[in-house]
């Protein structure tokens, strides 16, 4: 075995290459017209993906080159066509700005009159707690002498929620006990011989504030003030003065409470409840020293970053910016992609609708193309729209993934697995649609990553070998071996581009290479990709059709124990139909396939079928002519219902009808004409013909043919070369003057193809010897042979119906056929009846 056998690529052994020409691009037969919805339907798929395909492209400062710093032009000499200023990158500009807004300083506004104010407000709270300790010692003296005190409560919970402080019911209980111990309102033991604890911690406050205001005390929280300076100014808006301070010499709000506390916990050491309160009163009457002023600040920031400058420096018209073949530095990069911007800029306003415009055809004629390829070649995949659905998502998948690496930059553009959805293509379809969808893909890929001649060039070579790889796959773990020929490909085609490169190979050339083995670890999805679709859109991929052909699946199990004959008559039928499918390019695994299943609904009742009996017994003997026709049609509907609950595929469930067609049951319908009563109304045919409907497409027709040329074959006493020929001949005639083939996409030339396959195959099954002298001779032409077979037929016009279940349809009768004129041995059974399987 080569090489390229064990690797999947070399051509298959014994078959005939599918030809290329009208019948395999769908030209065959004429398309059905396009309705109006349909238009709107593929119309609007398409833009769906020309949407994607414009939204993937990066944004345009990204975009103005086709190299990145570090490659090689590749272009012509770029040279400028006019003067125009050096733009200084994105990038660097908002670092510029990100350093003014972390580094200018605050305004902040001095308020002269903060410790005055603070003092004032202590006064207040002095004043206010003073209120309501005479109310309260009122309320309590009036309870004293037992008088109503009512009054007194409520003027002293009055005077208290007066006063400009937040204090729970406790902190007023703490203060009223000390101020009832101090006036000796309380019992001896508890009098006190200090000022109360409001006094105390009004005079405290009053310190602590003398002592913090003067600082500086700033209202912003302390990570507000991350500048290494604060510029203070005078709170007069005519003065525009101001002084810059250290950060170390004001203290932001939160550090002055904190400083506030320590203070009080030094005062009163060991009393939390205090300390509470002191924190309280603090935080009540502390006027800031220096107010934050927000717009003050935004404008001088403003003002810093109008100073920052776009540009710096100007090419002259003529000057030469880069030549080809040198290398793209830094400083070349930001000439290339200041001429881009300077050139959008001369265009106006209408620039940004011609970039739109220009991203819009581009993404056009990477898709049109192939839609155009399905329309004018490919139609039955183009009016299949859960074929065109499928399509469309996986391309609209593949260009978010393309939009994802070039927009953001979470991924390399190798990545992109590209070469899943070349497989998918051609398992699901074949390889020309998996070809052409590649070629779209790449190209589009290549535009929106800058015009990147590498990713197109590596992406054609990996997703035709992954086509080529899977074109004749046998099982979902040959699937492992198309990613590793992938990731060959990927990797030849980067080492190649690599050396071609004047740099060493290092960094890049690993980077591309991690990036295209995710690339190829990535195609191990299609296995359950494959599996979802199948399931999802009811597609039939040849994995399934493998699967499906294995003669110990239950289905065909239970048909060979319950009707053997017309499981190895299925055999011999899959033999005929896949050769012949090959023979003339169509899917031969589905001939086969469709074959093996087609006559599955004998089961329910095989003894009415000629190739099940065994005792010479015919159930139809006993039966008229009508019940006989309807037993016999039967066989198709049960069939149908019996694949329906086995979970057979659609495309496998429409051999089953298709392969009779809507052919007569001839034998039936003469007998019953014969048995017709003398004034009887005549017979109608209608009640005679298989339900139908007739082969639609060409592996339908040549099992129909096949079925029937298998069975008639059998009724041949002495099947030689000739009278095969003849049979055949008549066969073929018989179903197309039926009709039977009228839909089928088979040309004159395909059905000659077909018929010289099945006379060959026939002829090896009945294995002709040569006579040896001595033996006797034949009395005819064919003297020099004869069949080793007996097929258990007579030589003899003998009713197919009762034969074989024939190419119109299920066999009728039993081992025995009814008594029929001798004819010569030249004659053979009537094609046009219900001769053959």
């Amino acid at each position: 075995m080569s090489v390229l056998d064990r690797v999947g690529l070399g051509p298959k052994a014994g078959r005939r290459p599918r030809r290329t020409g009208y019948r395999l691009e769908g030209r065959g037969r004429s398309s059905p017209p396009v309705t109006r919805a349909a238009v709107l339907q593929r119309v609007a798929l398409l833009g769906l993906l020309v949407a994607l395909g414009v939204l993937a492209f990066p944004r345009a400062e990204q975009f103005d080159t086709s190299a990145e710093v570090g490659d090689v032009w590749r272009g012509d000499d770029v040279v400028a066509p006019f003067n125009f200023p050096l733009r200084v990158p994105q990038e660097e500009l908002e670092a510029q700005r990100d350093s003014i807004r972390r580094d200018e300083p605050p305004v902040l506004v001095q308020n002269p009159d903060a410790l005055a104010a603070t003092l004032a407000r202590i006064d207040s709270v002095r004043a206010g707690i003073q209120r309501a300790m005479v109310a309260y010692t009122a309320w309590r003296s009036a309870e004293a002498r037992g008088a109503g005190a009512g009054a007194d409560s409520a003027r002293y919970v009055a005077s208290r929620d007066s006063v400009a402080i937040a204090l729970t019911s406790a902190q007023w209980e703490i203060l009223t006990a000390s101020h009832a111990a101090f006036e000796g309102i309380a019992p001896a033991p508890a009098r006190a011989a200090g000022l109360p604890i409001g006094d105390r911690l009004v005079r405290e406050s009053a310190r602590i504030a003398r002592e913090l205001v003067p600082r500086g005390v700033v209202d912003l929280p302390a990570d507000s003030l991350v500048t290494p300076q604060v510029a203070v100014r005078s709170p007069d808006p005519r003065s525009r003065e101001e002084r810059l301070l250290p950060r170390s010499e004001v203290m932001p709000l939160e550090q002055a409470y904190a400083s506030a506390t320590r203070s009080l916990e030094a005062a009163f050491p060991g009393r939390p409840d205090t300390v509470a309160i002191g924190e309280a009163l603090v935080r009540a009457t502390l006027v800031p020293t220096l107010t934050y002023d927000r717009t003050a600040t935004e404008r001088r920031r403003e003002e810093r970053m109008a100073e920052v400058r776009p540009t710096r420096g100007l090419v002259q018209q003529g000057y030469t910016i880069v030549r080809r073949g040198d290398e793209v530095t830094p400083q070349v990069h930001e000439a290339l992609s200041s001429l881009a911007l300077a050139q959008r800029e001369r265009a106006g306003e209408i620039a940004a609708v011609r970039a739109l415009l220009g991203q819009v055809l581009l993404v056009i004629a990477g898709f049109l193309p192939f839609f155009l390829y399905l329309f004018l070649l490919r139609r039955q995949i183009f009016d299949n729209l859960r074929a065109m659905i499928l399509i469309a998502l996986l391309f609209a998948a593949t260009v978010v993934a393309f939009g994802l690496a070039a927009r953001s930059g979470l991924m390399d553009d190798l990545v992109v697995p590209v070469a899943l959805v070349s497989i998918t293509l051609t398992i699901i379809f074949d390889s020309r649609v998996g070809l052409i969808g590649s070629v779209a893909l790449a190209l589009l890929g290549g535009v929106i990553f800058g015009y990147d001649f590498d990713f197109v060039f590596a992406t054609l070579c990996a997703g035709f070998v992954a086509v080529f790889s899977v074109r004749d796959v046998k099982n979902r773990s040959q699937l492992l071996l198309s990613a590793g020929l992938v990731l060959v490909a990927y990797l030849t085609v980067l080492l190649a581009f690599a050396l071609l490169r004047a740099e060493p190979l290092g960094a890049r050339l690993a980077s591309e290479s991690l990036g295209v083995a995710i690339n190829a670890g990535l195609l191990l999805l299609a296995a359950p990709l494959l599996y979802g679709i199948e399931r999802g859109f009811g597609f039939t991929t040849d994995l399934t059709l493998l699967e499906l052909s294995d003669t110990n699946r239950p289905l065909l199990k239970e048909l060979s124990l319950r009707a053997p004959g017309t499981f190895n008559h299925a055999l011999q039928v899959a033999n005929l139909a896949e050769a012949a499918a090959d023979a003339v390019g169509a899917n031969a695994l589905r001939a086969r396939v469709g074959a093996l299943y087609h006559d599955i609904g004998k089961m329910l009742k095989p003894e009415y079928f000629v190739e099940n009996q065994q005792t010479g017994e015919n159930p139809h003997d006993n039966i008229t002519p009508h019940m006989s026709a309807l037993v016999i049609g039967e066989h198709v509907r049960v069939g149908v219902e019996m694949g329906r609950e086995y979970r057979l595929p659609r495309v496998i469930l429409d051999f089953i009808p298709a392969h009779h067609g809507t052919g007569l049951m001839e034998y039936f319908y003469s007998r019953a004409k014969e048995q017709r009563a003398e004034g009887a109304p005549p017979v109608d045919p209608a009640e005679f013909r298989y339900p139908g409907p007739p082969p639609a497409t060409a592996e339908q027709a040549i099992v129909m043919l096949a079925d029937s040329i298998e069975a008639a074959s059998r009724s041949l006493e002495k099947p030689t070369p000739r009278r095969l020929e003849e049979l055949i001949n008549r066969m073929f005639e018989a179903r197309q003057s039926d009709g039977q083939l009228a839909n089928a996409p088979l040309t004159l030339a395909d059905l000659t193809r077909i018929k010289e396959t099945f006379l060959g195959i026939l002829c090896g099954m009945y294995h002709f010897r040569v006579k040896y002298p001595g033996q006797e001779e034949a009395g005819d032409d064919d003297a020099e042979v004869e069949g080793s077979v007996d097929a258990a037929a007579l030589d003899v016009p003998v009713p197919e119906d009762l034969a074989t279940d024939g190419g119109n349809g299920g066999q009728a009768s039993g081992g025995e056929p009814a008594p029929a004129p001798a004819v010569s041995d030249e004659a053979d059974p009537d094609p046009a009846r219900d001769g053959g399987r």
